[in-house]
């Protein structure tokens, strides 16, 4: 039993020091984000990409389901109004700060490895299939 305890306190260290390091928060809930300002949204962006980035790819891909599952909990109405609420708040932004909404996603998208990429794109093209063609002309 002695000769186990330190290989099993090691484990579990290793295990700890993992979890620790790569754990992705939960997604906040679209009704809260929805009032956040420009620098409180701006601070939790660069948050979250940086933990995002520490993370392996399946925990990734369980932050972006969660959030998925989050707004589908939302009923339709809800959806709107929290759609055309992030719309305004979007129209409201000044020029720079669009660029730096922009910037900050394409330094995220290309800190991943090519096979997410080519994941989200493929997401993406998905999520535009059931978009009306007014919405998609917003979209590039």
């Amino acid at each position: 039993m002695k000769r186990w305890m330190p290989y099993f306190l090691l484990v579990l260290t290793l295990l700890g020091g993992s979890v620790a390091q790569g754990a992705v928060p939960d997604p906040v809930d679209p009704r809260e984000s929805v009032n956040y300002t420009f620098d409180q949204r701006m601070a939790h962006t660069k948050q979250l990409h940086a933990k995002l980035r520490e993370a392996s790819p399946a925990e990734r891909s369980m932050y972006f389901d969660k959030s998925l599952e989050a707004i589908k909990k939302l009923s339709p109405e809800e959806r709107r109004d929290l759609s055309e609420k992030f719309k305004s708040q979007w129209k409201k932004l000044t020029d720079e700060q669009k660029k730096q909404v922009k910037q900050e996603a394409r330094n995220y998208i290309t800190s991943l490895p090519d096979a997410e990429r080519k994941e989200l794109k493929r997401r993406r093209e998905l999520m535009l299939e059931f978009m009306s063609p007014e919405e998609r002309k917003h979209w590039p």
